[in-house]
């Protein structure tokens, strides 16, 4: 599970050029970056600051390093007002967990807590006793409600989502968005695709695994990468990934670098390609390779093979490969 949306450890970069009139609205949310671009002519006022509203808003109510959110107070058990929109993620999550065979699972917050991925860090490696007593109990909330909820491996792909709603209330047809290297496109930046090109670990070559665009008869593309080859910490000389695997209780160890998913479609659905990433992470190479292809989805696998990287697609992503 991708836990800490602090960092962004696997980078998505766009190739976009040099576009006259485009608008350009950055910031920083959720302990990471926020970048957005719109290619269309309209007059945008006050959509700077409404963005910000809306993701300090999402911050507010999922965070899990604002002891005040709406999370914090829900994994305390204070009494809230119900929260549709936190019930409506909860619950979606749930079905995703479901999906992927609790290789997601917002239910693993204690776990990562106890790892000290979340706000509290630690020095050493917890015990076995106590990493079996905060493992998930499947995907429920009645069988899990003893444990705490971490929405890291989602919250991202959501707040994309969320953002684009919004500029489509603004009647806006052409904007790309990333939040911490998860990515919605939709339209074209003028008179040609946005293209998104995921960069190659390799840090001796500057050229990228691959590109890709969204197809003209498709409304939007989301992107998502979830990966580890810049985001582990060593103890004992040992390497440890800060992704867990949440039905072991312990860290991923597997030889993927990274793992990222397209979802192109007439629907947004980054919140399901950030969760499906990291599930596909979780999976490893070959069970994950083969839920893909089951499952038809784009997916592509930079893996290590005899000390360099290799990479492994789905066909579902070679067909919207540039």
């Amino acid at each position: 599970m991708t836990l800490v949306v602090r960092y962004l450890f696997v980078f998505l970069f766009l190739l976009t050029g040099c576009v006259p009139n485009e608008k350009y609205y950055q910031g920083f949310i959720f302990g990471t970056y926020y970048n957005i671009k719109i290619s269309d002519s309209s007059i945008l006022n006050d959509l700077h600051s409404s963005i910000d509203s809306k993701l300090e808003e999402i911050d507010m109510l999922f965070s899990n390093y604002k002891s005040d959110s709406y999370l914090m107070k829900f994994n305390r058990k204070e009494i809230q007002i119900i929260n549709t929109e936190f019930n409506d993620l909860l619950n979606h999550s749930i079905e995703i967990c479901k999906f992927v065979n609790q290789n997601f699972n917002v239910f693993a917050g204690s776990l990562v807590n106890l790892w000290g991925f979340g706000p509290s860090k630690r020095s050493d490696i917890p015990k076995i006793e106590e990493i079996e007593k905060v493992i998930p109990n499947g995907c429920n909330y009645e069988l899990n409600n003893h444990l705490e909820i971490d929405f890291s491996a989602i919250a991202k792909g959501y707040a994309v989502d969320e953002i684009s709603k919004l500029l489509d209330d603004r009647n806006l047809q052409n904007y790309f968005i990333d939040i911490g290297g998860e990515i919605l496109i939709k339209g074209s930046k003028k008179k040609s695709p946005w293209i998104v090109c995921i960069e190659n670990p390799d840090v001796n070559t500057s050229k990228p695994i691959e590109c890709l665009s969204k197809k003209d008869n498709e409304s939007y593309m989301a992107i998502a990468t979830s990966g580890d080859y810049r985001n582990f910490f060593t103890f004992e000389n040992k390497r440890y990934s800060h992704t867990l695997d949440p039905k072991s209780g312990f860290p991923i160890s597997n030889n993927i670098s990274s793992v990222s998913v397209a979802l192109p479609g007439q629907f947004r659905h980054t919140v399901d390609a950030d969760a499906l990433a990291t599930s596909l992470n979780v999976m490893g190479l070959d069970k994950g390779y083969d839920f893909a292809v089951k499952n038809s989805i784009a997916a592509l696998f930079i893996f290590k093979s005899e000390n360099q990287f290799s990479v492994k697609m789905t066909p579902s992503f070679k067909d919207i490969i540039n």
